[in-house]
């Protein structure tokens, strides 16, 4: 052994002296030339992939390249000093291009630092030129500064909760690094996502020393770690000098001579799994990939450079894509609000000799059919603005609580745990109604996507599309939806298997549909029976007051699509004096308020709060071929949704035997702007003053209904209305009688006869009415011209030769009078017991016409040898004034029996009944047509 108190030999005395002379000459040559001042600044800069040669580039879509390099160089003066110290870099790498750090073992900041992380977290190295400051030999000097080339391992580091990703190296771990002055610590590289833009990876590097003073690094991400041909720089660290400095007087032998560098430490370090993948390439085959540096120095100054593959990445349409999907839950009752949760799931690799899965570009989630937007969601709904929102900002979501609608989670394998947020509402945009705001965050990262709902304008199917999805990789992507009465979407009303499908677009340009469903159950065998509810503002006979008539429809049965009511007979309406709205006006949706009649409320989804709307209900001219109309027009305005207008109209017929009203609706409406109504109640409140007017008579009356579902079934509902009070109705009528034609006044000839029965209006509505004439005349059917066959009576075809006189009726619920032919009818009576036709006298046929249809009808008889008509069935209907004449002449059917103007004082008799039961009779004086004696 060498005596370390001996005197060093001569030739290594010689040696020594000879390098401490070559570093004064070298101190004070430095000292003596004056560097040229140049300017902060990267000098070259490379960010690219590569295959196994280290140069060529790795240009497969999803390929997984040997590795990932990062290699940038900061401007030196003429000494190798770098201009201006580097204090903190960046790194934006392309969207798509992403590590795997989840896959590997993970270094902790104490293992780092004493140099024993694990061999499976290393994940690349790291090559630095630094210039560092180098103490003398023998302390004899002072330090010189030296350009010495480093290599450590880089290694997958433990992350924070703000952090996606951390890798780090130890500057220390390189030989004899231990004998350069300066700051030696761990350098930490953070990883994150530029989510407020492309959502591309980036990593910083932050406060790096100044001494050792950055001058290159070159930063190597392998990816494949476990492959073999890794093994060899699997845990190896260099440190070389530069062949040498100013007049070459200190070289790496002479640093190794000196103690100050050494040899690398070995390597050869293989791992059990060997095909883990850590890179893998974007999946969009769309022009040169760009990456991005920025650096800035200790004084501020900002520099930036960027690399640019030589071409796009290729092959994209070898790129797997195999993506499925899940909806849920798996079980829900049939039309109601409901939860549901859309899965989408995307396979990834997990060898490198398998190419990555393509990243999600767009998605269009279309739900089962009969799967809705609900309209009970509209209830308390608020939507959340853009700037709320905050989309492409950290600013914190300010999205209303009422906005909410689900919530959303990611799994990635960038990250150990899962990102999780909120599903938010939308503020509507021209176009694009129905917007779907997602925000996802974790790890530092907020994700927020913007998504569209387009339901189809017909049917109201969903289809929830979001596009331009981030470059990233997941593995789960879970929209959430609440359930609950407010749930934003309804089950469908049939039973069975509902499915639906996804379609996925990847960034690659492939397209793939991936069915998904749900079990629908609790249907009642597809029931239709709808309710039918109606109430009058008053029980009073006769009186004015409101009528509400009313519609419900309980959840899982068919939807109501056809309503027709007929009110009770005696249950009108005063269109006199009511303006109506034109058809021009309800084009315009302007109908006048003076035109207006009352109130149409729905109440639309299902669940146990459907969401109510109204709007005013006006008179119309006529439609449908009856003389008037109602229209309802109702805005609906359905939570934040403005979505126009709903206008349904209805005709309003008088029913010419009875004169009840009919009221026929269009179709009602099933699906405005995409979504399904889902009609729960339907409510018609007609409250004008003085429209309504109650039936004379006392007693039960009921409102009817004939109604549809959408699917053709049909269902009758009543609903009984109660009135009392008609004893005290006023029952007055009067008539009075004329017989005319002059010239027809003598026997055998046929006299014209004139009835007219007045009444005031308030009075109860006459029931039945019956007339004999004097025995002066008789009936003398067989002259009439033609008689009209009964059946063309029935149905309002006889013809004009069976014509035999006019009626006019006065109403003061209509504008105009009804006026008519009188025709005459063959008389048949139908034998109660054996069904037999019989002939009878001949009956009046009165059809009258105007702004209603109204038959009157009259029957024949001889009784105590004096004719008798008799109308049986009067319409309850005020009618002031009713005038029936019958003509005379030549084709006369009433016949004298003797000269009428010698007959003296002749009389009729009259007996008339009202709906209120009361009856009057009278003998009025009969009007003759004869000359007038004068008097001398």
């Amino acid at each position: 052994m060498p005596n370390p108190t001996a005197p060093p030999p001569v030739g290594a005395a010689r040696t020594v002296r000879r390098l401490v002379l070559a570093v004064v000459v070298a101190l004070l040559g430095g000292l003596g030339v004056a560097a040229t001042a140049g300017a902060y600044d990267i000098t070259a800069f490379t960010g690219t992939v590569v295959r196994p040669d280290g140069t060529t580039y790795a240009d497969l879509a999803g390929e997984h390249p040997d590795g990932g390099i990062v290699d940038f160089t900061f401007a030196t003066d003429g000494s190798g000093e770098p201009v201006g110290n580097t204090k903190d870099v960046r790194v934006d790498i392309p969207p798509g291009l992403v590590p795997n750090p989840e896959a590997f073992t993970r270094c902790t900041d104490a293992q780092l630092s004493a140099k024993s992380c694990p061999v499976g977290s290393q994940i690349g190295k790291q090559e630095l030129t630094v210039r560092a400051t180098i103490p003398t030999l023998a302390l004899l000097l002072q330090p010189t500064r030296q350009t010495l080339k480093l290599q450590v391992p880089l290694y997958n580091m433990t992350i924070g909760a703000d952090q996606v990703a951390r890798f780090a190296f130890n500057p220390a771990m390189a030989p004899a690094s231990g004998q350069a002055n300066g700051d030696k610590s761990p350098i930490q590289i953070i990883g994150g996502v530029r989510d407020t833009t492309d959502a591309g990876l980036f990593f910083t590097i932050s406060n790096l020393p100044t001494n050792p003073a950055v001058v290159r690094s070159k930063l190597t991400f392998w990816g494949t770690p476990g492959l073999t041909s890794h093994d060899a720089e699997r845990g190896k660290s260099c440190t070389n000098s530069d062949n040498g400095i100013v007049q070459g007087a200190i070289n790496t032998a002479h640093l190794l001579e000196a103690g100050i560098a050494g040899p690398c430490s070995p390597g050869g370090q293989p791992l059990p799994v060997k095909d883990t993948p850590f890179l893998t390439n974007p999946t969009r085959c769309a022009g040169p990939l760009t990456t991005r540096l920025t650096t800035w120095s200790y004084a501020g100054e900002q520099r930036n450079a960027s690399f640019d593959t030589p071409y796009g990445a290729l092959d994209c349409a070898g790129v797997p894509f195999a993506p499925t999907a899940v909806f849920g839950p798996g079980n829900v009752g049939n039309d109601a609000p409901m939860p549901l949760t859309v899965g989408l799931r995307v396979p990834q690799a997990t060898s490198s000799s398998v190419r990555g899965s393509a990243h999600l570009d767009r998605v269009a989630v279309t739900l089962p059919p009969g799967t809705t937007i609900s309209p009970s969601a509209a209830n308390g709904l608020q939507t959340c603005s853009d700037a709320q929102f905050g989309r492409g900002t950290h600013n914190p979501i300010a999205c209303p609580a009422a906005s909410k609608v689900g919530t959303a989670r990611i799994a990635t394998p960038l990250l150990p745990d899962p990102l999780v947020g909120t599903l938010y509402v939308g503020d509507p945009k021209p176009g694009d109604r129905y917007r779907l705001l997602l925000v996802v965050d974790g790890h530092g990262v907020t994700l927020r996507l913007v998504g569209s709902i387009q339901p189809d304008p017909a049917t109201g199917q969903v289809t929830a599309i979001f596009d331009h999805n981030p470059q990233l990789p997941f593995t789960a992507f879970d929209l959430s939806f609440d359930g609950g009465p407010r749930a934003i979407v309804a089950s469908p009303q049939a039973c069975g298997s509902a499915t639906g499908n996804v379609r996925y677009g990847g960034w690659s340009g492939a397209t793939v549909d991936a069915p998904a469903g749900f079990q629908v159950g609790g249907c009642g065998g597809d029931a239709f029976a709808p309710t039918l509810s109606a109430a009058a503002g008053s029980s009073k006979s006769g009186a004015y007051a409101p009528l509400t008539v009313g519609f419900g429809r309980p959840d899982g049965q068919q939807f109501l699509s056809r309503v027709r009511v007929d009110l009770p007979p005696g249950l009108l309406a005063k269109i006199k004096g009511v303006p109506r709205c034109g058809g021009a006006q309800i084009a315009q949706q302007a109908c006048p308020e003076a035109s207006r009649i009352g109130t149409a409320s729905v109440q639309a989804g299902p669940g146990p709060a459907p969401y109510p709307l109204s709007g005013p209900v006006y008179l119309t001219d006529g439609y449908r071929g009856q003389a008037f109309g109602m229209v309802t027009m109702i805005r609906a305005i359905a939570g934040p949704y403005d979505l126009g207008t709903v206008v349904v109209r209805q005709s309003i017929g008088i029913d010419p035997n009875d004169a009840h009203v009919v009221v026929e609706s269009d179709p009602l409406p099933q699906v405005v702007e995409g979504i399904p109504l889902r009609l729960r109640q339907l409510q018609l409140g007609i409250d004008r003053p003085k429209f309504v007017r109650n039936p004379t008579s006392c007693g039960t009356a009921k409102v009817r209904a004939a109604l549809g579902s959408i699917d053709g079934t049909a269902a009758q509902g009543s609903s009984d209305l109660a009135f009392e009070g008609c004893k005290s109705l006023a029952f007055k009528p009067k008539v009075s009688l004329r017989f005319t034609g002059r010239k027809q006044a003598k026997r055998l000839q046929h006299t014209g006869v004139t009835a007219i029965v007045t009444q005031k209006e308030g009075e109860a509505g006459i029931r039945s009415t019956s007339v004999a004439l004097p025995t002066a005349v008789s009936l003398a059917a067989a002259n009439a011209k033609k008689l009209c066959e009964y059946a063309d009576a029935q149905r309002d075809a006889c013809p004009r030769d069976s014509i035999i006189g006019t009626a006019i009726a006065e109403t003061p619920i209509l504008e105009k009078k009804l006026r008519g032919p009188v025709y005459f009818v063959k008389g048949i009576r139908t034998d109660p017991k054996t069904g037999r036709q019989i002939k009878t006298l001949p009956h009046l046929f009165a059809p009258l016409r105007g702004q209603a249809t109204i038959y009157v009808r009259a029957m024949s008889a001889i009784s105590r040898n004096r004719l008798v008509t008799t109308f049986p069935s009067l319409p309850d209907a005020p009618i002031t004034k009713f005038t029936l004449v019958i003509n005379g002449g030549k084709h006369g059917i009433i016949a004298n029996t003797r000269n009428l103007c010698r007959s003296g004082k002749l009389r009729g008799s009259a007996r008339l009944e009202g709906y209120n039961g009361a009856k009057r009779s009278s003998r009025p004086l009969i009007g003759l047509p004869c000359k007038k004696v004068r008097k001398r």
